[in-house]
This record gives C-alpha cells, sequence and structure tokens, in this order.
C-alpha cells in the first residue's frame, strides 16, 4: 500500500488543511515524466516520516482550481503544509536528498 496519498478538493480540507501533522503536496500530472521520476523518492520519503508528515498527491487536471488556488504553474510543485499555512515550496523533480532537506525542519513536531 502506497503512502502517497489522492486527495481531492473535496477531501482537501480533512486531508490536508486539517492534518494534525505537516503534509506535503505533491502537485502533478500523469504526462509529466519528472512527476514519474519522483515517485520512488516520494514513497521512500514517505516511509523515512510516517506519522510525522504525510504526503498527498494532486492531480492538476483533475483538480484545476487546486492548482490555482496555490498558484502552480508547472508540474512538479511540491508545497509543504503546516498548520493551514505553506512553509516550504520547491518545483521540479525530487530527489531523496531534496525531500530530506525540505522536509527534515519539519518532522517529529519541529519548527
Amino acid at each position: 500500500m502506497s503512502l502517497l496519498k489522492i486527495t481531492t478538493a473535496d477531501r482537501f480540507e480533512d486531508d490536508v488543511l486539517s492534518a494534525s501533522i505537516p503534509v506535503l503536496i505533491d502537485f502533478h500530472a500523469v504526462w509529466c515524466g519528472p512527476c514519474k521520476a519522483s515517485v520512488p523518492a516520494l514513497e521512500d520519503a514517505a516511509r523515512e516520516f510516517e506519522g510525522e508528515i504525510a504526503f498527498v498527491k494532486v492531480d492538476i487536471e483533475q483538480e484545476p482550481k487546486l492548482a490555482e488556488t496555490y498558484g502552480v504553474r508547472s508540474v512538479p510543485t511540491f508545497i509543504l503544509i503546516k498548520d493551514r499555512e505553506e512553509v516550504e515550496r520547491f518545483i521540479g523533480q525530487a530527489s531523496r536528498g531534496k525531500l530530506a532537506s525540505v522536509l527534515e525542519p519539519y518532522a517529529g513536531g519541529g519548527q
């Protein structure tokens, strides 16, 4: 079972905004090569930070209003939400090292 949860506009409040831990949102598209290439690193990070940071995926073609709300102009775009606020953002293929450097400060109740 994947720890990368697919979310929709209908579930976004519960899955992201009301979460008790930080949430990394992966805004992606099925046709996007760097999005697909990021999945193994995301799955590794989801296992490493399980229970400390949640991981959700938003397909920008299925949920264009969410992409617009968050100003997503290219994919993949990763946004870390903590306490209903955006605290980090980066664009482009996610490597394991990039994910670790962004997420570690927020793991275990940090920041």
